[in-house]
């Protein structure tokens, strides 16, 4: 059988001692935001870019001058549309080659696979950071220049993610997908006395919080069992100077399937810290939500 994972070899002029004790200075070749410790058998450390790229490491195998094995025990990719934990299990594998008075440095990533939603940017990311990044390392003795150009080139490529401070919460029910969905339309896990419809997209409802207090929504996307967003009208918020402020915001549930339950990924798109009502709304949302959770669960509100 072909073996697909991702796998590229450098060469350099450096010993395999010094090629081993590059790789474990994982800070100066991989990340700055790094976090742990990488030098010894059973170390751990996390590589974390907020709202991107979040990844826990363990070393699992050691052996001087000869190879070094990180397991991904938790990840989170939070550009992927479907498993964000992809690299969760997978593992990362050096392997050092003496050859002559030069050494060959082979890095597979051992469950990153072309059929995995991440496998192309992941790809273009190690060619980066092995071939570039790690290879200066090595034959330079300091960190690549580029690396201060990471979050720059991480934003080419995925998009300013890291400057999404949108509320979001994700949480996981004891449903299918169909079946969360059917109940979030239901709208009443927030709010009993809810008016209107918000099944399909084009519909609208209204929230009350008591008069003169009302959010109106009309249901601005709508994909069976995987997504649905509710988009803010109008409405009038009278405990704020800024009574209008959720207009032209939008409240989007994402769901995807996990070990067999749902995980529903909420954002209220526009509800950020900068906002007069953040802190207020955002206790309202987390009780909502674990309303929702209940709701999901037992069918009660």
């Amino acid at each position: 059988m072909k073996n697909n994972n991702y796998h590229t070899s450098i060469e350099v002029a450096q010993s395999p001692t010094e090629v081993f004790n590059a790789l474990r200075n994982v800070s100066q070749w991989w990340s700055t935001e790094f976090e742990g410790n990488s030098s010894r058998l059973n170390d751990e450390f996390i590589i974390n870019h907020p709202n991107l790229h979040y990844s826990k490491q363990k070393l699992v195998e050691v052996i001087p001058d000869k190879k070094i094995v990180l397991l991904v025990t938790e990840s989170r990719l939070d550009w992927l549309k479907n498993n964000k934990q992809e690299w969760t299990n997978t593992k990362m594998i050096f392997e050092i080659n003496a050859k002559d008075d030069h050494s060959i440095l082979h890095f597979t990533h051992e469950g990153l696979v072309p059929e995995k939603e991440c496998y192309t940017m992941c790809q273009k990311g190690w060619d980066l950071i092995i071939k570039d990044w790690l290879f200066h390392l090595i034959t330079a003795g300091n960190p690549s220049t580029e690396m201060a150009k990471a979050e720059e080139i991480r934003n080419q490529h995925f998009g300013n993610k890291s400057n999404d401070k949108n509320y979001h919460k994700t949480i996981i029910v004891n449903a299918s997908k169909k079946e969360a969905l059917n109940k979030i339309s239901q709208v009443v896990w927030w709010k009993e006395d809810f008016s209107g419809s918000a099944e399909k997209t084009g519909d609208t409802f209204t929230v009350p919080f008591g008069a003169p207090s009302f959010v109106d929504f009309v249901v601005s996307g709508f994909i069976p069992d995987e997504k649905v967003a509710w988009k803010v009208t109008d409405c009038f918020l009278p405990w704020f100077q800024n009574k209008k402020e959720w207009n032209d915001t939008e409240v989007v549930f994402e769901l995807s399937e996990e070990n067999g339950k749902t995980k529903i990924d909420f954002t209220h798109v526009g509800l950020v810290p900068e906002a007069e009502c953040y802190n207020i709304c955002e206790q309202g949302w987390n009780g909502h939500i674990n309303n929702l959770i209940k709701f999901i669960n037992e069918g009660k509100q």
